[in-house]
């Protein structure tokens, strides 16, 4: 009896003092630059980090990979490691990661993303996330264990927020009660506004993640507050989000563009937001309409494993391009002795090509094509286009595709042949899926502006 009573005891001790505890205090919000800084920016979304220590390899681990879709889990956290190593080298104003930031929201690969990310803002550098479609309460949430998989905790919305305290959310100016948004004032001429685009369930229970985004009424109203404070002190804004403002491909692909974007434009339109940035497509491309441009960066786990760097100019214009991590150099560096990683360039295309063909020929062969029909060529077509057009170097291969004989093939058999993707990735694009200058004079609803 005595030591029931000691028990209770202690046990309302430690409850009273959690409820006595503070919350988290928001951290210290960072010093503006002043106006007029120039200032770069690094962007990369969709890393789909998986914790290692999840993970036994195996069938199951193998089939995640390997028969994917270009993914490389396998060299997941070394991938990370070797952006890490050149965002210190580069000493950016800060990076920004646009969703996705784990496979299936597994909150030990929330956790461990997290603590390695944390070496950039210990080294001056702000790191600054929002979650993707794949982040949070994921039905999917699984660790590997050779031949099997097992379920894991995936987080809540909450969680996320706490967990990326120092990369965003601790830090940052103003946040939306509504939603995973925020906004972060880099200069006193440029801020960040942060749009958490996914459809989650606000309650905590999981689900399968929906490919689809929106935002709420709630939400959009916080985001024009924040257009009007902005548009108030002379800053200007770049936005950004997991899902797209506008279409990336002819071919329209649902889920990838925000549900109600249209709302979201006609606020960038009203105040001259030039820029969008973006991922969940996995599509190196920049889409245009009238002087807003939206920006969404291929998926650094794929081919070719790279990221997008911004170079504002304050009253004149931002310049964008892509770079390539430079997985090579970190493998000779760090000493690795592996095959793959010292070879980097040539494994990482010949990865996707392979997932590519594979794939291509067993949906021409599950199309039943007449007996007439070249699958091994036309499936090579496919894989030899994948990783540029993904990469955003399709138009350099699209002459040359055009007037193959594997070409026509695809034509002949267009009644089974999925040739209407072949043409999406052959499609002109008004801009260079890899680079931009964007003007900041005008204004945003005009024609033009590049």
């Amino acid at each position: 009896m005595k030591t029931s009573r000691l028990f209770a005891a202690a046990l309302a001790l430690l409850l009273s003092l959690a409820a006595c505890a503070p919350a988290p205090q928001p951290l210290p919000e960072p010093d503006l630059l002043p106006r007029g800084t120039p200032l770069r920016l690094v962007t990369a979304t969709d890393l789909h980090f998986l914790d290692p220590a999840i993970v036994r390899e195996g069938e199951a681990f193998t089939a995640a990979y390997a028969y994917g879709d270009g993914k490389q889990l396998n060299y997941g956290a070394q991938l990370v490691d070797v952006f890490l190593g050149e965002m210190l080298a580069e000493r950016p104003a800060a990076v920004l990661l646009t969703g996705d930031l784990t496979l299936n929201g597994e909150r030990a690969s929330h956790l461990e993303l997290a603590r390695r990310l944390r070496a950039l803002p210990e080294a001056g550098i702000p790191v600054l996330v929002i979650p993707g479609n794949h982040d949070i309460q994921n039905a999917f949430s699984s660790g590997y264990n050779r031949d099997k998989l097992y379920d894991v905790r995936s987080v809540t919305w909450q969680e996320f927020g706490e967990i990326y305290r120092e990369l965003g959310y601790g830090g940052a100016a103003a946040r939306d009660e509504a939603s995973l948004s925020y906004t972060w004032h880099l200069s006193e001429d440029l801020w960040l506004i942060l749009l958490d685009t996914n459809l989650y369930d606000r309650e905590g229970a999981r689900s399968i993640p929906q490919n689809a985004g929106a935002l709420s009424p709630d939400t959009l109203r916080w985001v024009e507050g924040q257009l009007q404070e902005a548009r108030r002190q002379g800053a200007e804004v770049i936005t950004a989000t997991h899902h797209s403002l506008l279409d990336h491909t002819s071919r329209g692909m649902a889920g990838y563009v925000l549900e109600n974007a249209e709302e979201l434009l006609d606020l960038c339109r009203r105040y001259d937001v030039r820029l969008n940035l973006s991922g969940h497509v996995h599509i190196q491309d920049i889409a245009k309409e009238g002087g807003l441009y939206d920006i969404a960066t291929s998926s650094y786990v794929v081919y070719t494993n790279q990221y997008g760097v911004l170079d504002y100019l304050p009253g004149e214009r931002i310049d964008y391009h892509t770079r390539e991590a430079d997985v090579e150099a970190w493998a000779r560096e760090t000493g690795s002795r592996d095959p793959n990683l010292l070879g980097f360039e040539e494994y990482s295309y010949r990865f996707f090509y392979e997932i590519s063909k594979e794939r291509s020929y067993a949906s021409l062969y599950m199309a039943q094509l007449n007996k007439d029909a070249d699958l091994e060529l036309m499936s090579e077509t496919m894989a030899t286009l994948n990783p540029a057009y993904f990469s955003g170097y399709a138009a350099q291969l699209r002459e040359e595709v055009r007037a193959s004989d594997s070409y026509a093939m695809w034509r002949k058999h267009s009644g089974f042949a999925p040739i209407g993707y072949i043409n999406s990735m052959l499609a002109e694009r008004e801009v260079d899926p890899r680079k931009v200058s964007i003007s900041l004079g005008g204004t945003v609803g005009k024609q033009g502006g590049g």
